[in-house]
This record gives C-alpha cells, sequence and structure tokens, in this order.
C-alpha cells in the first residue's frame, strides 16, 4: 500500500471531480454507467465499518469494484475517488495517489473481470455524531471525457463506545490485583518471620 504523507506523491486530476463529489448525492450506488451501450461498466462503493458505524478517531476501509460487462478489456482508465470533510486519508492501496482529498488510480479491468480499490480512511475528532460522511467514485475510460460510471457509499458517525475504555479500565485492574498480591505477600513474609522469632 502506498502511505499518504503530506500529501505526497500526488497528481494532477479533473477540476470537474470536485463538483461531482458536491452532487454526489444524485447519484446511484452502486454505479451506472453513463453510457450503457458505450462503456459496459459498473462502479460500486461500500465501507468496511461493521453495522454499528466508525465513532471519530477509527479507522475505516472504503472498498471500489469496478467491474467490466463488456466484451473487451478497459485500459488506460482513471478511478477517481473523493474522501469527503470528517475523514483524513491514512493510505491507499495497489499505488494510487492523493491531491485535495481525492485519491486516484490508472487501471485496466479484463473482459468480464472486475479491478478493487480501497482507501484507508480515519473519521476526524470533529466528526458530528449521526451525521452520513459520503465518499464517491468515478470511473473515467477517457481522462478527457465524462465519468462513465460513479458510484458513492456513506459512512455513520457514532459515538465512542463505552468498550473503548475497557483496555484502561482493565489496567488498572490489573495494576490493582498486583499490587494487592504483593501486600498478601509481605503479610505472609512477615508471619513467617514472627513465627521463626517466637520459636
Amino acid at each position: 500500500m502506498s502511505r499518504v504523507l503530506g500529501g505526497t506523491r500526488c497528481r494532477a486530476v479533473p477540476v470537474w471531480i470536485g463538483a461531482v463529489a458536491v452532487g454526489a448525492v444524485v447519484l446511484a450506488a452502486p454505479g451506472v454507467a453513463a453510457d450503457e451501450q458505450a462503456a459496459p461498466v459498473g462502479v460500486s462503493v461500500s465501507a468496511e465499518d461493521g453495522e454499528g458505524g466508525t465513532a471519530p478517531g477509527e479507522e475505516v476501509v472504503l472498498r471500489t469494484t469496478v467491474t467490466n460487462g463488456g466484451g473487451a478489456p478497459v485500459e488506460g482508465a482513471l478511478l477517481a475517488q473523493h474522501v469527503p470533510e470528517g475523514m483524513e486519508v491514512v493510505e491507499v492501496d495497489q499505488g494510487g495517489m492523493v491531491e485535495e482529498g481525492i485519491a486516484n488510480w490508472g487501471i485496466g479491468v479484463p473482459a468480464g473481470g472486475e479491478s478493487v480499490h480501497t482507501v484507508r480512511v480515519r473519521v476526524t475528532e470533529d466528526a458530528a455524531v449521526d451525521e452520513r460522511l459520503m465518499s464517491t467514485a468515478c470511473l473515467l475510460l477517457d481522462r478527457d471525457a465524462e465519468p462513465a460510471a460513479c458510484a458513492s457509499g456513506t459512512v455513520r458517525v457514532t459515538e465512542r463506545s463505552a468498550a473503548l475504555g475497557w483496555p484502561v479500565d482493565r489496567a488498572t485492574l490489573v495494576r490493582s490485583v498486583g499490587a494487592g498480591l504483593v501486600l498478601v505477600l509481605l503479610w505472609l513474609l512477615w508471619r513467617r518471620r514472627s513465627a521463626f522469632r517466637t520459636r
């Protein structure tokens, strides 16, 4: 995987991708090809956040799948995925690059095949509880053309679970038990020494 560090390893992406992301609410998920006859491809976006959502500070993987239902391979295409405010990119797979909140890959998909790409993101600390953060991915068969297919996926922001405090509580419990054992051992040692003295 390619880890994102300070926006390095970036390359330019079409300006309109940001506009597509802003209007993502009108896009279908899974994605529908803009011209089904000319581009028999599909895009779907899913979030591996379980059923309970993701709390601020936690990480989640956004998985985008591109399917090629046509009889010819897709070559030299561009997959661009917008990561919304409320999320920060941790890493992208397969040599993907990130610029201004957009992860992008140059991809090829064999006829009848699929290509899967992931972005690991972290929900920011200031994300509002119950907010739904939407990520939109678009596939361009030609970098200067309109998208052949787009799709969106959402991540629901949840409150931090009380279970997250368990490691701290357990550590405190372990320390307390350890201190108690030390006191018991000292008491037994003191009794043993006292018994020897009285003999």
